[in-house]
């Protein structure tokens, strides 16, 4: 890891975390009524290495579709909780749901927080029977960074030969198959990230963050996304990837990544419909604020989508 790029990963963390702990106090909501909170469930033995968990009490003896939420922060910052109000929504209409945390870079390079998520995933798995999950039904969901590691899990489940390159272990990869995925303000395009001719490598801090994320300094990032093994580090998409719901932005530069990823599942041919934020919703991820009215005409249009592919 480059001494520098560690120091000013680190910076990131601490400036973006203190950020989202203003924004997390503005849009808390307590646990509804009739919805079970588990808290920091341990997929590992590290610290980040956790997961939260909603379900209804009247349907812990039911089979339930499972939402896998994984929140963004640029790869070096997050704070899980801050997602659980967005998450309670799904919680209500009978998901259970699963809010991973993740070590953050620069403390842990490319590929360590996806096998983090990897293991994550292994553990609702292992857990789905006691749980009454139906792992059948899957719908994924996240949020800026968040979107690039869904992405991923898609592109490990379109390409099991993925998960060995990377070195990645998987244990329930034959049996996970994503139904639908919700992607807010994303970005998985590591090579546009640093390019000063794309408009998405304009976004705050994104040298910083895509540098802490793969450990190694600016020229020698673009130097290595040139090369096969640089290729393997941010999710292609193709033809088997799942139905996908994606908003964007209108004051965000990341709504380029949006529109690219729309572009290429237009290619292929796979359903996918979108929500342009304005206004308060206009900033980056400001969709997942259900709070306001936007939010919630923004979670209905995404739930009109999503639902059909989840109840087949």
């Amino acid at each position: 890891m480059d001494k520098k790029v560690y120091l000013r990963g680190k910076v990131g963390t601490y400036w973006y975390n203190f950020t989202e702990s203003l924004a997390y106090a503005l849009t808390y909501k307590p646990t509804p009524p009739g919805i079970i909170y588990n808290k920091r469930i341990p997929y590992g033995s590290e610290k980040a290495q956790y997961y939260n968990t909603y379900c209804r009490k009247d349907l812990t003896g039911e089979k339930k579709p499972l939402m896998i939420y994984i929140h963004g922060g640029g790869w070096v910052s997050g704070i899980t909780d801050m997602r659980n109000t967005y998450i309670q929504n799904f919680a209500k209409l009978g998901f259970f749901t699963a809010n991973i945390s993740y070590t953050y870079a620069p403390d842990k390079a490319f590929p360590l927080a996806i096998g983090e998520i990897c293991a994550a995933v292994d553990k609702i798995f292992d857990d789905a029977p006691r749980n009454n999950i139906d792992t059948g039904r899957i719908l994924v969901a996240g949020e800026s960074a968040g979107v690039y590691y869904i992405f991923f899990l898609a592109a490990l489940a379109a390409d099991k030969s993925l998960a060995q390159k990377l070195g990645i272990e998987f244990r329930h990869i034959d049996d996970f198959r994503i139904s639908a995925m919700i992607a807010h303000c994303g970005c998985i395009n590591l090579p546009k990230l640093l390019d000063p001719d794309c408009p998405q490598s304009k976004f705050p801090d994104m040298k910083m963050m895509v540098t802490s994320f793969l450990g190694m300094s600016r020229d020698k990032c673009i130097e290595f996304l040139k090369t096969e093994e640089g290729s393997l580090t941010y999710p292609h998409i193709t033809g088997n990837f799942p139905p996908a719901f994606f908003t964007t932005a209108c004051n965000d530069w990341l709504r380029y990544e949006g529109y690219d990823m729309m572009k290429e599942y237009e290619s292929f041919g796979i359903p996918y419909d979108s929500y342009e934020g304005t206004g308060v919703l206009g900033f980056h991820a400001w969709t997942i604020v259900t709070k306001f009215k936007k939010g919630r005409d923004c979670l209905d249009k995404t739930l009109k989508f999503i639902m059909p592919f989840i109840e087949e």
